[in-house]
């Protein structure tokens, strides 16, 4: 892995030069604290932001883009499909519980009973859970919580 020095060299110009040196110079891997701890590039209206992907709540269809809900309350709409954030974040942990939404599994607060149902996540949003994937839902729940 290539290191990358930055160091400052005076100028006789006000505005400071900046001289960029490589090394080889190894470098030891940072292990990760939490396993969901990986940002994910979001392409919005505005430019890209840069999210962890442990702090989003939900995924939201929206036509041909997305709603990310996030455990602050923010709310980012990204210019992309329900389907290709899915694949963008750690499928090990989001699951899609209607056509239109996926969660968080990690972010989950209460299950309630219904037809199909629905979740309450952890910032109080409400997503129901269509009768078609409830037992998809239910059987994940199960390997996920180990209950």
């Amino acid at each position: 892995m290539s290191v990358v020095s930055i160091q400052h060299i005076p100028s006789a110009s006000a505005a400071p030069t900046l001289r960029v040196k490589h090394s080889n110079v190894a470098t030891r891997q940072i292990k990760k604290t939490h396993p969901m701890s990986k940002k994910i590039a979001l392409p919005t209206m505005e430019g890209i932001s840069f999210e962890n992907t442990e702090e989003i709540i939900s995924l939201e269809a929206h036509g041909n883009y997305t709603m990310i809900h996030f455990i602050d309350g923010r709310q980012l709409l990204v210019c992309r499909t329900l389907n290709s954030m899915e694949q963008a974040v750690e499928e090990e942990y989001f699951l899609r519980v209607h056509r239109s939404a996926a969660i968080n599994m990690q972010r989950i607060k209460q299950y309630v009973k219904g037809k199909g149902g629905y979740v309450i996540m952890e910032n109080n949003l409400t997503i129901s859970v269509s009768e078609g994937k409830k037992q998809e839902f239910l059987d994940a729940l199960k390997e996920h919580f180990k209950f």
